[in-house]
């Protein structure tokens, strides 16, 4: 597993108020470690991170929030911006488990639009 510091398209990350913890390639996927609160402050640096992660061109973006505390209409927004950016080879995987990412995703609807998992080894899987 090849990790990377924290860095959005290899701009370091804003310190204190950090999103993206991680950037991680395993093997035909790119996995993209979030933590703390996704809100209008942090939301351009996961968007950021998506889209350096697609011009690897891999098979699964996955987005870790399982460490997310927070999701807000930004947040979400984000998430849909990442979708929309997924072309017919790429798929985009999003693992959650706390009610702060489920609840905002289940309220919205994007519960079903969005492809959840409860753990990076499914997300991976598929």
């Amino acid at each position: 597993m090849d990790t990377q510091p924290p860095s959005v398209g290899g701009i370091p990350a804003n310190p204190g108020s950090d999103i993206v913890t991680g950037v991680q390639q395993h093997g035909d996927a790119v996995v993209v470690d979030c933590a703390g609160d996704i809100d209008a402050l942090t939301a351009p640096q996961l968007t950021a991170a998506v889209t350096a992660a697609l011009e690897k061109r891999p098979r699964i973006v996955m987005i870790d929030l399982r460490k997310v505390d927070f999701l807000s209409s930004a947040g979400l927004a984000a998430l849909v911006e990442a979708h929309r950016r997924t072309g017919k080879d790429t798929r985009l995987h999003n693992v959650a488990t706390g009610s702060a990412i489920l609840r905002p995703l289940t309220m919205t609807g994007l519960i079903d639009v969005l492809a959840v998992f409860p753990a990076p080894a499914e997300a991976l899987a598929t």
